[in-house]
Order: structure tokens, then sequence, then C-alpha cells
């Protein structure tokens, strides 16, 4: 097996290799990343000697004018007759669907419509649907007269005012401990507002897809339920129980991608960083916004409530970026 040469462009790889499989020459086009330059190159092998000088002239030919239809065929090659002269690359997946993206992207907005139709259709107006109270981490508990836990925010703030507040611990994952711990993780799928969900949504697609197709559907099932369960619980014991929303996963779908390309840049992930930035600029002036409004509370200047669920979103990155350093979760079928 001899070397011909190397081509920076995926493409035009695949256009050679296969020019030379249609001239009965066997070859094997693989693909490596330098860690340096942070590029990819395609080096092309022959593997009958006996026509490397064919395959050298041809390539000579291919590099000073690649655009020759010469090396375009009215016979078409399947993708297995070409991908079979392609070394398997765990840069280059072979393009697959995204069931579990799907299913969640369509439960998410199933359950807001749903939610709108209960709203619509309760004569008297209430702050709260049945399918709300049914999917939020926790709600006001009957039994104990409609206490409920507040977060830890909550009793540091009242602590200092009041030194003898006592917060209703006795409450604290009321629901959960009756056996309904779907509420773990069914906050994130609730959604209650337009643009909320139209953003959430859009984040899911981009970033949801990318990653099972490289790992999986049971992998990102993983990801998705860790990533959940640990941002809705920091959420829940920080403020309490009314929060919902996607982000918590969508910020550790980002986390998990930033991980990756630092840990495996070979895997391809392409998340531009300008992208990482939006979002964690945008985390970051909600947490101050949360930070601005408990100061302003504790010295009574104003009370105001910003309702954004930040410590979803700020575990939410550091779960997704812990995840993305183990090898469970690497590209399916990479060598290492």
């Amino acid at each position: 097996m001899r070397l011909v040469g190397s081509l920076s462009n995926e493409n035009l790889a695949h256009r050679l290799s296969s020019y030379l499989l249609r001239k009965g020459i066997d070859s094997k086009c693989e693909g490596s990343f330098d860690v340096k330059t942070g590029q990819m190159s395609y080096a092309l092998w022959i593997l009958d000697e006996d026509k490397i000088a064919v395959a050298e002239s041809a390539f000579s030919a291919f590099q000073k004018e690649p655009s020759n239809l010469e090396f375009d065929s009215e016979e078409i090659l399947s993708v297995e007759e070409v991908q079979g002269n392609v070394s398997e690359a765990p840069f280059l997946p072979k393009p697959q669907r995204s069931p579990l993206s799907f299913v969640i992207l369509f439960l998410c907005l199933a359950i807001f419509f749903f939610n709108g139709f209960q709203e619509a259709s309760m004569e008297t107006p209430s702050s709260m649907t049945p399918i709300v109270g049914a999917l939020l981490y926790d709600i006001p508990a009957k039994e104990m007269g409609g206490g409920y836990w507040q977060g830890i925010a909550n009793w540091v703030l009242m602590s200092i005012k009041d030194p003898n507040f006592s917060p209703e611990l006795s409450s604290l994952f009321f629901k959960i401990r009756q056996g309904e711990v779907w509420r773990l993780f069914s906050p994130s799928v609730l959604h209650t507002e337009l643009l909320h969900i139209l953003f959430n949504m859009s984040w899911l697609w981009i970033l949801s897809r990318p990653i099972e197709q490289r790992v999986g559907s049971l992998r990102l099932g993983v990801l998705t339920l860790v990533a959940g369960i640990g941002s809705n619980t920091m959420q829940y014991l920080i403020s309490g129980p009314f929060f919902l929303g996607y982000s918590g996963v969508v910020l550790a779908l980002a986390g998990f991608i930033w991980a990756r390309q630092k840990k495996a840049p070979w895997e391809g992930y392409s998340l531009h960083r300008t992208t990482l930035w939006f979002l964690m600029v945008f985390v970051g002036a909600m947490f101050a916004l949360s930070i601005t409004s408990f100061v302003l509370e504790l010295f009574s200047v104003a009370s105001f409530a910003p309702n954004i669920a930040n410590m979803a979103h700020i575990f939410g990155f550091f779960i997704g970026t812990w995840l993305g350093r183990f090898s469970f979760f690497a590209q399916r079928g990479v060598l290492r």
C-alpha cells in the first residue's frame, strides 16, 4: 500500500477516490486531525502498487484542475461503494436520523398546546392549569396548609430580616417523596409562553441532533435525564418549585459539546465559539440580574423576582461539561 498524496477538502478527496474506483484502482482514503493546526487532511492510499504510477498521474492532474469534467462520470456510485473505500473515521459520521431529539421536541410542543387548551377552557382564571400542577417539581401541599419549600435564597433572605424565621423543611421534596418521581425531570418539558418554547426548541434542534448522531439515542437519553434532573433539583433547592423550561438541558448540551471539542476535536462538533459566548453572556447577565434583585430586596429598596431559572442554566452547563469528559459519551465507532 502506497501513499499517493493528501487533500485538505473532504469532498474533493471523496471525488478523486470515486474516480479511481471507476478506473479499477483500489484506494483507501484516511482522514486525520492535526492538533497543532486544528485542520483536517485526507490521505489517499493505493492498495495495488502496480497501479501507483497511474494513480500518481491522476492525483497530479486532479490537483492542477479539480474541476475538470474528466473526474466526473455519468455513472453514479452508491454511498456504500464510496464508503467501502473510506476508512471509518470518528469525525465523519454516517448520516443518521435523530429520533429522540424529535420525540422530545414533539413532547414539549404537545404539552405547550395542551396547556394552552386547558387555560382557554377554564371557567375561572387560574395561575395553574392541571397539567402545570402535574409537571412542576413540587406544588403547595394541602396536607400542610399550603406550605411548600421556598428555596435557600428565600431562607437566607428571611433569616436576615427575621432571626426567628423557620423554613418549611417538612415540605421539602413533598410530592416526590409521595412517589411522583417524574417531577424530577418533567419541569424541563413544560413551557407556558410562546417565545420561551421557540427559543428552547430552536436550541434543542441545533444542539441535540449532532450529539445524537454521534453517540446514539440511548446515550443522549442518559445525558438528557442527568442534565434535566440535576439542573431542576438545584433550581428547586435554590428558589423553590415554580420554574419550568428546557433551558437547563439546553445549556447542558452546549457544555457537553464544548467539552467534547476540547477532549476529542476529531469528533467534529461544529458549535462555534461565538455561540458559546452568546449563551454564557446571556446566563451571566441573568445571574447578575438575580443577584441585583436579591440585594435590593435584602435592603428593602425594591422587590422584584426575575422569572428566569438561572441556577438551572448554570448547573446545567457544568453538568454537561462534566459528562462530556467521560469516554462513555465518545462517538460510536471511535478508535482511541
